[in-house]
């Protein structure tokens, strides 16, 4: 994985290892895989490579690299699913121009999903506004 990025990114074993807090030989032992790497080396790998990084290693457990406040729907339906599953039903309820509780009510789990959704979206814009005003 190391090799990988170094070649990827144009980069030098001394690159590689001032990255991971490390020399330019321990970085190209990581490379080679021939020693083992400590947490907070690991770590610093994460912080620069993300899941380029550590996806391999953490594919061994099932796992992957997401982002702190990524979305991820998990075994739920995708948004975009859950989404086209409540538009027919709310473009039938506002046919006669007047929505009723008759009407939506029992579209009220994919009612309640969507707000869900929408509702973290929310959460993610307003952090990346603030994260650009930071």
């Amino acid at each position: 994985m190391l090799t990988d990025i170094k070649n990827d990114d144009a980069a030098t074993w001394k690159d590689i290892g001032e990255v991971l807090g490390k020399s330019e030989d321990r970085g190209a032992v990581y490379g080679a895989g021939t020693s083992p790497m400590d947490l907070p080396t690991f770590l610093r790998g994460c912080r620069e490579w993300k899941g380029r990084f550590a996806d391999p290693l953490l594919a061994l457990v099932g796992g992957r690299w997401a982002d702190a406040g990524s979305v991820c729907t998990g075994d739920e339906a995708s948004a975009s699913l859950t989404l086209s599953q409540l538009l027919p039903a709310i473009i039938a309820a506002e046919l006669d121009g007047e929505t009723t509780v008759a009407e939506i009510e029992p579209q009220e789990v994919l009612i309640r999903r969507v707000h869900r959704i929408t509702g973290m979206w929310l959460d993610m814009i307003a952090a990346e506004h603030a994260r650009r005003l930071a």
